[in-house]
């Protein structure tokens, strides 16, 4: 098989620039002096399928590095964010004394990993566990290579942006679930809502024909096809959250939430497939997923590999973020 090798435009590309500053070609010679050493891990082996991948891994790398020798970039904007709003350094990892948030560490190769063999968006399709041996023990590799490279690497001025995450993604904050003023009108619609639900936020529809029957029936809405919300005829299983600022629609997501007055929660698929609301983009409307966390109504919802559970619920507002990206707290 003919060698890889990364050519200096995907490098200048990931920072946002044309023109090839000093250092940018040291740092290209790493990611390609690592790249062989990927290609042969076992987490990226198979050939032209996984070069994408492969040449991701060895470029992070020099990114990584590039910004930990700068003490400064999108590197130290995550761990310094994350730490302030998460109260450590990193997701998943028990970070101890040896961690040194100004040097280079173990953990967060292995961060980057997780964050490569996790796509987002429309590539979604797996969470890489965190913790899997063979991840740990490639960070490892990694991590020797790039300490051995640590004190010899030039300090870059020209640093890539948002390589790591979005400067505008972190800034966003967790907003409080809207809660109902003393003397507050509420729109009809809420106001018909908690009549029909006897006060409970939640109520729950098996099939599209329930849920039009409600709209009619309680909320009474005009039953013409155009004003029943007609896109949701193709799903079942629905969530409806009733709040102050108004009414949110969750299809297809009503046996993942632990209720009392919800007859469709089935604890096995909660088991099985509840971590896809973190994960997959539009799946379930954010203040719904929020609201049901914050009130440990998906107490089933896990990845799915060993310590799933814990790792989800103790990083779900991360991982939400991560994978939802603009639906975080999206319109």
């Amino acid at each position: 098989m003919k060698q890889q090798k990364i050519y200096m435009r995907p490098w200048t590309e990931i920072h946002g620039r044309a023109k090839v500053v000093d250092t940018d070609e040291w740092y290209l010679n790493l990611a390609n002096e690592l790249l062989p050493l990927v290609v042969k891990s076992s987490l990226y082996e198979g050939g032209e399928d996984r070069a994408e991948d492969q040449r991701r891994v060895a470029l992070t790398c020099a990114l990584y590095l590039e910004d930990c020798v700068a003490d400064a970039g999108n590197w130290r904007q995550f761990i310094h964010w994350h730490k302030e709003n998460y109260g450590r350094y990193l997701p998943f990892y028990s970070l101890t004394d040896s961690y040194l948030p100004d040097e280079i560490n173990r953990e967060d190769i292995a961060f980057l990993l997780w964050a490569i063999n996790s796509p987002v968006g429309e590539d979604f399709d797996w969470v890489e566990n965190p913790l899997d041996r063979d991840l740990l023990d490639f960070a490892d590799v990694l991590y020797e290579r790039l300490d051995a490279a640590f004190e010899s690497a030039p300090i870059s001025e020209h640093l890539a942006p948002g390589w790591m995450m979005e400067t505008e993604l972190m800034q966003k904050k967790r907003e409080p679930l809207p809660v109902a003023l003393p003397g507050e009108k509420m729109p009809t619609n809420v106001e018909r809502f908690f009549e029909a639900s006897k006060g409970e936020p939640l109520m729950f529809f098996d099939s599209y024909d329930a849920l039009k029957f409600f709209f009619v029936h309680s909320l009474k809405w005009e039953d013409e096809e155009d004003a029943l919300l007609p896109d949701l005829a193709d799903f079942g299983n629905f969530v409806v959250y009733g709040n102050p600022k108004g009414l949110l629609i969750g299809p297809d997501v009503a046996a993942y939430f632990a209720v009392e007055n919800n007859p469709l929660y089935n604890a096995e698929s909660a088991e099985e497939e509840a971590y896809e609301l973190f994960c997959e983009e539009g799946l379930c409307p954010f203040d719904l997923l929020k609201y049901g966390m914050e009130h440990d109504l998906l107490p089933e919802a896990q990845f799915p590999f060993e310590n799933g559970k814990a790792l989800l619920h103790e990083n779900w507002d991360f991982v939400a973020r991560w994978f939802l990206g603009g639906y975080y707290e999206g319109e």
